[in-house]
């Protein structure tokens, strides 16, 4: 460091020791000041994919590095995190992220979009259709049987993306034509990356259009903090917090929301105290989450505040999330392929015990105890409204006609990752804010609609730490 950096440096630190006798505002000031100099983005090339016009384009990787050694790595082919080293409580750095070695992984094996950014719109929009302004159906692709999925056939997951770094930051740009996918207008998005001194990855999502048009994007991340080589082994040893009273109950079989909310009270879907993956796992239909969490904002609707938490005491990995969405998806891999020995076998479930989790916890985490329907419903009435709200559709109010819904069905494939580990179900768990899922076929949700005179923005934070164990 030169001698007017010194100086500099010092002037800052006195700056501030004398306007603020409140500690934490001292030590913030000082990460701020030694991120300058110790947070950096490296640029590297990642390979080369064939454009639409068989043209050769290269992928770029940007590695966000902090002053504690934590680094993440972000591609610009669908605006995908590809890695993230932590360090656990003696020090030593672990990838956590599940994802891939190669662009032609990302590109071609990449089948549920594993570190990717979802767009224009994430999770259904049903039967593909929506009602604009004027009233006329507006059609788009159909990528999951007949429905709407994550952006469609080619989303935000699998277009190239422009990017540049600033500063310390890493910002893509992407710009979704007018029509693309269906979707009307032309959307203009942009997506900032920060890696602080905190050990915080800060992602901020802005984006403006041309004509009204829905817009719900996220980031589909799956984590393993004991490391993404680990496996459901290490993942059910686990424990999660969603800040969340309430859940979007779904129609199977695509889980589909059937547009309303349940309390999760006396359910097992009640993650409002650190849950253990281990011990709530036999007790979820389907042994595992894939469900959408409406989260606890109090008095304001777009709060920033703590969604969730996950812990993996065995390493003392901690990773808290933030965000200012109202809901979050927590999905533990549901739709993986089964791989070698599984701890948890599938069964044969009812609807309503998927609609209803058929268990509960009990006063004490230890004490966990199943029941045939949960406290909320002991009710003939309130089970018949139940067996009625999953067996009816509602798309009528939109004027479309039913059709039997029909999943596309894929290979299965084994999911080799990084290393050539095979991801199989439960090798990691996605913790995705988001806005509210198939939002346009419900009038109860808010609606996700972005008119040309406003602006779209959103802010997830993904805190890592370490607990030291006793």
């Amino acid at each position: 460091m030169s001698y007017s950096a010194e100086k500099s440096l010092e002037h800052s630190l006195a700056t501030i020791s004398l306007e603020s006798s409140n500690d934490n505002k001292l030590n913030d000031g000082i990460c701020e000041i030694e991120s300058q100099q110790k947070t950096y983005v490296i640029t590297e090339e990642y390979g080369n994919i064939k454009d639409e016009n068989g043209q050769k384009v290269k992928v770029t990787k940007y590695t966000l590095v902090n002053r504690q050694n934590l680094f993440v790595e972000i591609i610009n082919y669908g605006a995908t995190v590809v890695s993230c080293w932590v360090p656990n409580a003696q020090g030593e750095l672990e990838d956590v992220l599940l994802g891939f070695d190669s662009i032609d992984d990302y590109k071609f094996n990449n089948l549920y979009s594993i570190g990717s950014t979802l767009g224009r719109v994430t999770d259904y929009i049903s039967y593909g259709v929506f009602k604009n302004e004027k009233g006329d159906m507006n059609e788009l692709s159909k990528n999951r049987g007949c429905h709407h999925f994550n952006g469609g056939v080619k989303g935000f997951d699998k277009v190239m993306w422009d990017g540049y770094v600033s500063g310390n930051d890493l910002i893509l740009t992407y710009s979704s034509k007018d029509g693309e996918e269906g979707y009307p207008g032309t959307f203009q998005t942009r997506i900032t990356f920060c890696l602080t001194c905190k050990n915080e990855l800060i992602i901020d999502y802005v984006g403006m259009t041309s004509k009204s048009t829905p817009v719900n994007i996220t980031s589909n991340m799956f984590f393993n903090l004991a490391g993404h080589n680990t496996g459901e082994s290490e993942l059910i040893n686990h424990s999660i917090m969603v800040n969340a009273n309430e859940y979007v109950a779904i129609k199977i079989p695509e889980r589909r929301p059937v547009g309303s909310l349940k309390y999760v009270q006396h359910t097992c879907l009640d993650l409002r105290v650190p849950r253990s993956l281990k011990k709530a796992f036999p007790l979820v239909p389907g042994f595992g989450y894939n469900h959408t969490f409406k989260l606890f904002k109090g008095g304001e609707r777009k709060a920033f505040n703590l969604a969730a938490s996950l812990l993996h005491k065995q390493s003392g990995r901690i990773l808290d999330i933030y965000t200012d969405m109202p809901c979050v998806c927590v999905n533990t891999a549901q739709e993986f392929p089964e791989y070698g020995k599984m701890s948890y076998k599938e069964e044969v479930m009812k609807v309503t015990e998927i609609a209803t989790p058929n268990a509960k916890f009990g006063i004490n985490e230890n004490d966990q105890q199943a029941s045939s329907i949960s406290d909320e419903y002991r009710s003939k009435s309130d089970l018949d409204s139940i067996l009625l709200e999953d067996e009816q559709e509602d798309e009528y109010d939109m004027g479309i006609p039913l059709s039997k819904p029909v999943l596309n069905i894929q290979d299965t494939l084994p999911i080799v990752g990084k290393s050539n580990v095979v991801y199989s179900k439960h090798s990691g768990i996605c913790i995705r804010p988001q806005l509210f899922p198939d939002a346009l076929a419900h009038k109860s949700f808010n609606d996700i609609t972005l008119k040309p005179s406003n602006l779209y923005s959103q802010r997830t934070i993904y805190k890592f730490g370490v607990i030291m164990s006793t």
